[in-house]
């Protein structure tokens, strides 16, 4: 316990150094690595093809929906560790604790995360990674970029994909022995990949793009939509809502409820 002291001691440190953060993603929607990016989306797509959706829908035919949802409910609670830390990183220490909430809810009464009780209970999954932490920290989000297997990123987010995909914040709370080599990591980390292959099937997403003119742009417009929404924690202001109407006025404050009649 008592080697963990300085990795919590910095944790803390820097949750209290953390600034207002860099939220423009103006860069990345200029896109001025779009000629490459192409190319690299293009090779995406045919290893998709031959490779990740045939693993995706052999995994669909083989196992039932419920158990498909079971498996992304477990993936889901196995993040949570890194959502806490990214949270304490970033310094949302009630949303740290709120998550911890989640993840005992779930790894107790959803038998070990494979149902989500937690969002029944009022305790909704809040995702962090270690680009939004960067983020938070200040660093810009720099152009555009397309990941060989990963797909959309920007350059700032693409730098941790491995620090996302391959570090568990929960091996400093287990003993060295005990801790996954790097077979299981790949693992998991093939398993996550396969699992949000469905997801893009189930929702109709895989579709959406399949019948879009432009793929790799519709996937573009998607992906800096979603991370904008992530960065402001779901909270967009007027300015960096997309769909926002900058002519309208703001709603006026609900009235007060009126007071009973006195006997």
């Amino acid at each position: 316990m008592r080697r963990h002291a300085p990795f919590a001691l910095l944790i803390l440190l820097l949750a209290g150094c953390t600034t207002s953060g860099s939220t423009d993603l103006s860069r990345a929607e200029a896109d001025p690595w779009e000629k490459s990016n192409r190319r690299v989306f293009a090779f995406n797509k045919r290893l998709d093809r031959w490779v990740v959706k045939p693993l995706a829908t052999g995994y669909r035919t083989v196992v039932p929906r419920p158990a498909r949802t079971a498996v992304a409910n477990a993936y889901g609670n196995y993040g949570e560790p890194a959502n806490f830390v990214n949270a304490v990183l970033q310094g949302k220490i009630a949303q740290a604790f709120r998550t911890v909430d989640r993840f005992l809810l779930n790894s107790t009464l959803g038998v070990a995360g494979i149902f989500d009780v937690a969002t029944d209970l009022g305790r909704p999954r809040e995702p962090e990674d270690f680009g939004q932490t960067l983020a938070r920290w200040g660093v810009k989000s720099g152009p555009y970029l397309v990941l060989p297997l990963f797909g959309p990123s920007t350059l700032r987010d693409g730098l941790m994909t491995p620090v996302d995909f391959f570090i568990d914040p929960a091996d400093f709370t287990r003993n060295a022995a005990l801790r996954p080599g790097w077979d299981v990591r790949i693992g998991m980390a093939a398993g996550r990949i396969i699992n949000f292959r469905n997801t893009l099937i189930e929702t109709g997403a895989d579709q959406l793009l399949a019948d879009s003119l432009d793929d790799y742009a519709l996937a573009r417009s998607a992906f800096l939509q979603r991370r904008r929404l992530l960065l402001f924690d779901g909270n967009l202001p007027a300015e960096a809502d997309p769909f926002a109407d900058p002519a309208a006025e703001p709603a006026p404050p609900a009235p007060a409820p009126a007071e009973p009649p006195k006997p």
